[in-house]
């Protein structure tokens, strides 16, 4: 079920980069999510239309009634949400998506770039929970484009780093290793959320080495429920358009074409 909620800020502060981390009381939306599902939110008052559209934005975590956001400051939209206190209110839609990550392996490669990684942590919890296996990587051009390492250390999670400037972690980029952790991960399937330029070099890999492959895509969206249909991809499987926000956000890779 969907819900279109006022939702109370718990806490709108900035981390590093350009990236700001937005948590909210959203108790609806808490109970029905799963994992690689997003929000559509305003990011205005209710009765401003300047920006007219909302933004979508990946459900990173859930705690309790609360779901927790990250965001990059772009425009005039995400330039206006950063103003926004705690205390204040957001209109906020979701949780929405319908094709999300398999959940029947045991072991799972896991790779995000930048605020793409906000899209793989809940699942990354979630799996971590049920004592399943699994291999992160998450990779950025330098260390304060790395703007989950704080929600990573809270939530003990694993993870092998990676910066273009070699600022932290390992120097160079994502896919460095991938080939053998690939090799070193017999099945495991390859989950995959970032800037465009690293989803296709992963996908290329994972293809290469007969792997599946599942890519959740960000896409801009003005409605989030699949009737604007502004955000297609084409279905290289069907040879016509699937909608991001609809029949995704996740696809397999090899079935899509990424523009």
């Amino acid at each position: 079920m969907i819900y279109d909620l006022d939702c109370k800020i718990l806490e709108n502060r900035y981390i590093s980069g350009k990236t700001y981390i937005l948590k909210l009381q959203a108790p609806e939306i808490a109970k029905n999510t799963k994992s690689g599902q997003f929000v559509m939110v305003k990011p205005t008052l209710e009765d401003y239309y300047d920006p007219l559209l909302r933004r979508a934005f990946a459900i990173a975590d859930i705690e309790d009634d609360t779901i927790t956001l990250f965001y990059d400051v772009y425009g005039k939209g995400t330039s206006y949400l950063t103003t926004r206190n705690k205390g204040e209110y957001l209109k906020v839609l979701g949780p929405l998506g319908n094709n999300l990550f398999p959940e029947e392996y045991d072991n799972y490669i896991i790779v995000g770039g930048g605020i793409g990684f906000a899209g793989l942590s809940l699942f990354i919890k979630e799996i971590k929970r049920k004592g399943k296996k699994y291999t992160a990587l998450y990779g950025a051009r330098k260390k304060e484009d790395l703007s989950m390492i704080e929600w990573i250390e809270e939530n003990q999670v694993e993870v092998i780093y990676y910066t273009d400037d070699g600022s932290f972690g390992k120097k160079g980029l994502v896919t460095q290793d991938l080939e053998k952790i690939i090799e070193d991960n017999p099945e495991a399937p390859l989950l995959v959320c970032g800037p465009k330029g690293m989803m296709k070099a992963v996908s290329k890999i994972a293809v290469s080495k007969n792997r599946p492959c599942y890519l959740s895509l960000e896409s801009r969206m003005a409605c989030g429920i699949g009737i604007c249909v502004g955000c297609v991809v084409k279905d290289k499987s069907k040879d016509n358009y699937v909608r991001v926000c609809y029949e995704g956000p996740v696809f397999e890779a090899k079935e899509i074409e990424i523009l």
